[in-house]
């Protein structure tokens, strides 16, 4: 994270160094996050001592319909009909101009340009979602840049990718843009993007790129949760899962002065995470579901924390028991970015693509790889393997966002600038219990940030009801839990968790999740 760390050093804040971590996270990461997806960002203003939040979700196009997809299911998570309408620049434009600007635009984004000018290895990471997503690639004409000419097959790791510069000119032409915006959604380069997405089949219009705006929250309309420590929890409002994984957050808080053994804490944590789920099939986006708001709002409260609290018992219960009766639903990919800056200003935003590569589709002209959010929506009569109801709330309609598990969070001290802890998680649904785990254990366990993010993990998402686990939980735990009910289920790397933290006249510690790869570590400065 060399980029992230060099422009703290030019004198850029942590919304100027997050920007160009997306950038440049978009080339080394292309099956994660990238110009052709979208993002949610939540940043704190020290001086301010307020948090703001940019929503920038993909959008489902005009043209877009509740039943496109019956009959031909795969065509949401793979192809040119799966592609929604993208946020990622409008999100990082809007960001940088509100909040940013610390240093030049040029700035922000010519590393990502150099990099793609001098070649960059194939990661670990990249590596093996090349090798989950090799057939797709060597028949996508347009996927063809991960293909190593010299072997006819795709790059292995440590290899050298030197076959993007469509994207690299495309980088360059914003690098130079007074208006990016304008730029990506409203010019001649716009219509030849949409010109292509038509002439393959997907539905997204010019119109559709013209009418999309990234969504600015102030204090009012974030998600607050107050703890009994002092900290505030603020984060994103709906479609983003901020407010499922606050709610597991206060939950917990309920049991913040008592120590308890690995398995109960776990157990309570379980129990919490089933109960906050279950309310995630209510919420969507706000602009389309005039409750959705109401709901987070109050899933994150003292008042519903005390009300399921009451609700745990000393067992895991059957599904019906915590409310749940809905598809669940997988959203995959992303990846996540924490920052804190010198004078204290910090942001948390989680970006993607959805699944490995997206859409599986990229534009010749400029090289974007394309998203497949539109698989993120739920649909009426889409068969399910637990025979369970989709999410009306999150059906598709023109012009809405889907639902979300991205988690970008920023804990502080209202009464003291200098407390805060900034994390998020990439892993889809396991976002939710990623995040609410690591805030658990770092907040109520004592446990610095190495130990709370490098604990083995669980997640139960209530749909199905088991918990998995990760290989290295006490074999002890794993039995006390089968005794109070659970159906527990080993899964290795459930979430990829990114978290820094710092406390009064202390400095900042980091941690970058150890299950991310190799090559993933905290850039300090």
């Amino acid at each position: 994270m060399n980029t992230l760390r060099n422009i703290l050093l030019k004198g850029g804040n942590a919304v100027d160094a997050a920007i160009a971590s997306l950038f440049c996270i978009g080339v080394m990461d292309a099956h994660s996050a990238g110009i052709g997806g979208g993002h949610f960002m939540t940043i704190y203003n020290a001086t301010a001592k307020k948090c703001y939040a940019i929503d920038a979700r993909e959008v489902a196009p005009a043209n877009a319909s509740e039943k496109m997809y019956i009959g031909n299911w795969n065509a949401s998570q793979k192809g040119w009909l799966s592609i929604a309408v993208p946020g990622e620049i409008h999100g990082i434009w809007t960001a940088y101009s509100k909040y940013g600007g610390g240093v030049e635009w040029k700035t922000i984004v010519d590393p990502t340009i150099q990099l793609l000018k001098e070649g960059h290895p194939v990661s670990q990471a990249l590596s093996k979602a090349l090798k989950e997503e090799q057939k797709n690639i060597l028949s996508e004409p347009t996927m063809a840049m991960f293909i190593n000419s010299k072997t006819g097959k795709i790059y292995e790791a440590g290899e050298q990718i030197t076959t993007r510069e469509n994207f690299m000119e495309f980088l360059q032409n914003v690098s130079m843009s007074s208006d990016p915006v304008q730029l990506f959604y409203n010019s001649t380069l716009t219509q030849q993007m949409v010109d292509e997405i038509q002439q393959n089949g997907g539905i997204i219009q010019f119109s559709d790129f013209v009418n999309y705006r990234a969504n600015v929250y102030d204090e009012d309309s974030l998600i607050y949760t107050e703890l009994s420590n002092g900290y505030r929890i603020c984060g994103p409002p709906p479609p983003s899962g901020s407010a499922v994984t606050e709610a597991i957050i206060k939950i917990l808080d309920e049991y913040s002065n008592e120590e308890v053994a690995l398995d109960v804490m776990l157990h309570r944590y379980i129990e919490a995470s089933k109960f906050a789920f279950a309310e995630r099939s209510k919420l969507s986006d706000m602009a389309m579901n005039k409750t959705a708001f109401t709901i987070a709002k109050h899933i994150a409260s003292g008042e519903y924390a005390s009300k399921i609290k009451s609700l745990i018992t000393e067992t895991s219960h059957p599904s019906e028991y915590y409310g749940g009766d809905f598809e669940p639903l997988e959203d995959s990919g992303t990846t996540h970015i924490s920052v804190i800056d010198s004078e204290g200003n910090a942001v948390s935003v989680t970006s993607t693509i959805n699944l490995l590569f997206g859409s599986g589709v990229a534009s010749k002209k400029t090289g974007v790889i394309w998203n497949d959010e539109m698989d993120d929506f739920s649909s009426p009569d889409r068969p399910n393997y637990f025979h369970l109801h989709p999410s009306k709330a999150n059906f598709i309609r023109p012009g809405k966002r889907p639902m979300s598990s991205a988690s970008p969070l920023i804990m502080h001290d209202p009464n003291n600038s200098e407390k805060i802890f900034v994390l998020g998680a990439a892993g889809g649904s396991k976002i939710i219990s990623g995040v609410a785990f690591v805030a658990m254990r770092a907040m109520w366990n004592s446990e610095n940030i190495k130990y709370a993010v490098d604990a083995a993990r669980v997640h139960n998402q209530l749909t199905p009801n088991i918990t998995l686990y990760e290989k290295n939980l006490p074999e002890e735990c794993i039995l006390a839990l089968k005794r109070r009910g659970h159906v527990m289920v080993q899964r290795d790397n459930l979430s990829v968790v990114t978290a820094l933290r710092k406390d009064s006249n202390a400095p900042i510690y980091a941690n970058s999740d150890y299950r991310k790869g190799v090559e993933s570590s905290p850039a300090g400065f």
